[in-house]
């Protein structure tokens, strides 16, 4: 079938545009047209695709459209190696995605979501990726019933996260170097896919002087960090929606968790000059990923949780600590994440290691961007923690805390709020102090004193900066009652009118009489004394 470029819509009918691309839809399936062509035909449809939706026509143009979309994928799974086929794979996806939600699509929710499911297993990273998103909107919108489905797709999902460990030891070890290639017209193993990400190959191996090409490696779905990352999400979803059906078996996520936040990439590997930091920014957006899943289902599964806290601790400060600086939105969701398990009774479980949260180098890291802009959420999740267990630290990390917190309430570079809390956090650690101090027979009473000069050395800062802004905003003196803010120490007097009379004006001289002052004893253009 020969390929001619469609004019625009608004010459051609609706009636033979529909029909054009029903035609070309159809090729899909024509072992006779060549797939590039198909690739032009489909990218066409795509680009009006707009057009298609407000068509008159749509919801036959849509009855005919799906089988043969989900026919053509589903027949091509074993030709994924023509050099057009994944294009046009991925492209017939995303016109798939893009399809309105609205009730034209719901007699094909159940065939959409069967073959959506299936190419999990199988499809590329990309096409994956596609297809979650498919699902999530398909279940969002419909709430299909539960199906023998969902449990495959959960039992899928597990088994991703056993395997997690052996993928990032093959990932990240030194014998599987990332930017590595495998010897000339060899394919990798689905096992290699993922950690080799280009192949080269001979455009005619049997002769020598042949041409050698590099082909990029899309690594499989299954296989994939960035699949990974998505997975909790829709996990989570499907509690949303099958929550009487699937509680036992989301139960057996807690320890995968557990496992997956613990996992870590060794030191060698990382210092290794091509250790590639784009993956691992993969692997720890997984991790944050999975433990926000886990900060959801806390209080659900609190008991079970709490018999895996210590793993739980240890992996929220390894990724405190492992999050890369550049990447402060993953510290961000970290943060956001460690707020909502913080306000359940496990933090107590954080006591033995709160020296580490009190380090800012863990708490925040070394970037820029996050310590412009994660401070706030930081100091605000640390002070909640350190509120609720105050009883229970020793001297040490209560020093620890007024040291970090004192520092925040002169410093004008935080909000008003933060340095507020601040204050009311120190307040609250006094009679902590004290009785800590007894009991460890230690330097309490230097600590108290040092937070007294914290609280002198602010009260002197609004003195002398903001209650002359305060003052002049206010009523006048005389109503408010109020004392001159000149009385203070530090503040500079500001002038106010004398309430002495002003001496009785000089006798006219011949010359000429001055002009009568306006008000009794004051001159004109000249002040009161």
């Amino acid at each position: 079938m020969a390929f001619v470029p469609a004019p625009s819509p608004t010459v051609v009918d609706q009636t033979t545009l529909m029909k054009k691309y029903l035609q070309f839809v159809a090729a899909l399936t024509d072992t006779n047209t060549p797939d590039e062509t198909k690739l032009k035909m489909m990218q066409e449809v795509s680009e009006n695709f707009e057009n298609v939706t407000s068509s008159p026509q749509y919801s036959t143009f849509l009855e005919h459209i799906i089988p043969r979309f989900l026919t053509f994928l589903q027949d091509g799974e074993h030709h994924k190696h023509v050099i057009y086929l994944p294009q046009l794979r991925k492209l017939v996806l995303e016109i798939i995605h893009r399809i309105p939600t609205n009730e034209h699509l719901r007699p094909h929710i159940k065939n959409i979501l069967s073959v959506m499911f299936r190419f999990l297993e199988i499809e590329s990273e990309e096409n994956v990726l596609i297809c979650l998103r498919i699902i999530i909107e398909l279940h969002k919108q419909f709430r299909p019933p539960i199906s023998q489905e969902i449990h495959h797709f959960l039992d899928f999902v597990k088994q991703i996260y056993k395997d997690l460990s052996k993928v990032v030891v093959c990932t990240f070890t030194l014998t599987h170097m990332f930017k590595s290639t495998t010897s000339e017209n060899t394919v990798p193993s689905p096992e290699m896919v993922g950690m080799i990400t280009s192949v080269l190959v001979k455009t005619a191996p049997d002769r020598e002087d042949s041409e050698t090409r590099t082909h990029t490696i899309i690594p499989r779905g299954s296989l994939s960090l960035k699949v990974l990352a998505e997975l909790p999400i829709i996990v989570v979803l499907m509690y949303q929606l099958y929550k009487l059906n699937i509680h036992n078996v989301v139960s057996e996520f807690v320890p995968l968790i557990m496992n997956t936040i613990m996992l870590q990439v060794s030191p060698q590997a990382r210092q290794h000059k091509l250790f590639n930091k784009e993956l691992y920014a993969d692997f720890i957006a997984a991790q944050i990923k999975t433990l926000s899943f886990l900060a959801y289902i806390i209080r659900i599964y609190q008991d079970l949780v709490g018999k895996y806290s210590q793993q739980m601790v240890k992996g929220m400060l390894q990724l405190l600590s492992n999050c890369p600086s550049e990447t402060a939105h993953l510290r961000k969701e970290l943060l956001i994440a460690a707020k909502h398990i913080l306000t359940t009774d496990l933090r107590s479980q954080f006591i033995p290691c709160m020296d580490k949260l009190f380090d800012e180098s863990i708490l925040i890291g070394s970037g820029y961007t996050a310590r412009e802009t994660l401070r706030p959420l930081a100091y605000s999740t640390l002070a909640d923690l350190v509120h609720h267990v105050r009883q229970n630290l020793p001297l040490t990390d209560l020093s620890l805390a007024v040291q970090l917190f004192a520092k925040n309430i002169d410093d004008e570079s935080l909000p008003s709020n933060i340095q507020t809390m601040s204050c009311k956090l120190l307040l609250n650690l006094v009679d902590c102090i004290r009785s800590k101090s007894e009991q460890e027979n230690g330097n309490g009473r230097d600590i108290l004193m040092r937070m007294l000069e914290v609280f002198v050395l602010k009260f002197h800062t609004i003195a002398r900066y903001q209650l002359v802004s305060i003052f002049k905003k206010c009523k006048p003196q005389s109503e408010m009652g109020v004392v001159d803010p000149g009385a203070l120490p530090g503040v500079p007097a500001t002038p106010t009118p004398s309430t002495t009379p002003a001496p009785p004006p000089a006798p006219p001289t011949p010359v000429a009489a001055p002009p009568q002052p306006p008000y009794p004893g004051v001159m004109c253009g000249q002040p009161a004394a």
